[in-house]
């Protein structure tokens, strides 16, 4: 009766014990498989951080050649007089008009991927995880807020500067990014309209929004360096 017990009590933990070991493994193979996920996401972070990087760097250059511009008009009419040729107000203000509102639309694919599959919590540097949120929640949030900001003062120059600052465009030849310039094909400068404050007012609202999506995208630019020396500890 004792060995039959103890046989059946011998049964009982092997089989027990089995089936923990199968827990165990099925989790282990599991963790692995995040693990392996995860370090094939962060390898995929590396790549669109670079590629935001350099959608930064283009966008920064278009954008201080704006303010250059805005400042060769500002500086041209704050003695009320015209020295600039109708020509040069043409091609200055045709790049001003169509950059001042570019955008930059960080990739957040990669981010969403490791919200939704729980690899986010698999990075052990928590610098890092804090600089993926914050890069792609706050600054993403302040980031739309500025386009929307800009995209208002664009329509503004549409409506009200336009119809006196008349510049018609066309691509150049060998146009294939959606952020080429354009080149003048026709123009008309409304004199009096280019002396007024009224577009004294809305160059200088330019230059300050302008100015606003510099010092964004300069944070970005500092987020995804941090990114990218911190990935490789994730």
């Amino acid at each position: 009766m004792f060995k039959n017990n103890l046989r059946l009590l011998v049964e009982f933990i092997v089989i027990i014990s089995g089936v923990l070991l199968s827990f165990y493994i099925d989790d282990f193979r599991q963790l692995q498989n995040k693990k392996l996920e995860k370090d094939i996401l962060i390898g995929e972070l590396v790549i669109t951080a670079r590629e935001d990087l350099k959608q930064i760097q283009n966008l920064r250059k278009d954008l201080i050649k704006v303010q250059d511009n805005i400042k060769i008009f500002l500086k041209d009419i704050q003695d009320n007089r015209k020295d600039i040729a109708d020509k040069e107000i043409a091609i200055n203000y045709l790049f001003i008009s169509e950059k001042m509102s570019v955008s930059f639309f960080p990739q957040d694919g990669v981010f969403s991927q490791l919200i939704s599959t729980g690899s986010l919590e698999l990075i052990k540097s928590n610098a890092l995880k804090n600089l993926l949120l914050r890069n792609f929640t706050h600054y993403l949030d302040r980031n739309q807020a500025n386009n929307r900001t800009l995209d208002d003062l664009y329509l503004d120059f549409v409506n009200n500067v336009d119809p006196f600052i008349t510049v018609m465009s066309k691509d150049k030849q060998d146009a294939s990014f959606i952020y080429t310039d354009r080149i003048v094909d026709s123009f008309s400068i409304d004199s009096d309209y280019y002396l007024s404050n009224n577009f004294k007012a809305y160059l200088s609202s330019a230059n300050t929004m302008v100015g606003k999506n510099i010092d964004m995208l300069n944070l970005f630019e500092k987020s995804y360096n941090q990114i990218l020396e911190l990935a490789n500890k994730a």
